[in-house]
């Protein structure tokens, strides 16, 4: 316990060796990387805490926010993720572990969601990046099929479909561009 501490090299594997707040610090004077820290009000579900992905925007299509995502997770994910405005109802849940299951199997890093979860404990232990405001344990009567879109705006925040989301205990920010594309100091 008596070693000075050494802080870890990113030069050495940039895609899985990064933090949000190291991310921050080298995007305060690079305005390109439009660099947006969403406020702490987003919880972690899922079993990774840490997971970053391209981002796949959800506005929502109904005023109650009761949204399906079964068929945007029933599309191969390639490790993007999906940005979902519930418009913060917290009436009902959005995602729970049937659709989180199908999200894992395929391949998507995680779902931000500005609305509720349900089934906390299972998706717990998924292999899935989970983000929402809390959990209710109920879901809406009818959902409506969610559909991909150009952005979203959740908590005050502008999120494009192209941007990069990037999560960890410290918090969630969104780059403009993939953080390895940045010009390193």
């Amino acid at each position: 316990m008596n070693q000075p501490f050494t802080p870890p090299s990113y030069r050495s594997a940039p895609d899985v060796n990064w933090a949000t707040a190291d991310l921050c610090d080298s995007c305060l004077d690079q305005p390109a990387a439009g660099l947006r820290v969403l406020p702490p009000v987003f919880r972690p579900y899922g079993a990774p805490t840490w997971y970053f992905g391209q981002v796949v925007a959800v506005p929502s299509s109904v005023a109650d926010g009761a949204l399906s995502l079964a068929s945007l997770l029933a599309e191969p994910g390639h490790g993007r993720v999906l940005v979902v405005d519930g418009l913060g109802n917290a009436g009902h849940a959005i995602l729970g572990d049937r659709m989180a299951g199908m999200g894992a199997q395929n391949g998507w890093a995680g779902v931000l969601i500005n609305g509720y979860v349900r089934d906390t404990a299972v998706l717990a232990r998924m292999p899935l990046g989970v983000h929402a405001l809390g959990a209710v344990p109920n879901r809406a009567r009818t959902l409506t099929t969610a559909a991909a879109g150009d952005q979203v705006r959740i908590q005050g925040i502008d999120i494009r479909t192209g941007d990069w989301l990037y999560a960890d205990p410290d918090g969630i920010i969104v780059l403009s561009c993939r953080h390895t594309a940045l010009a390193t100091e």
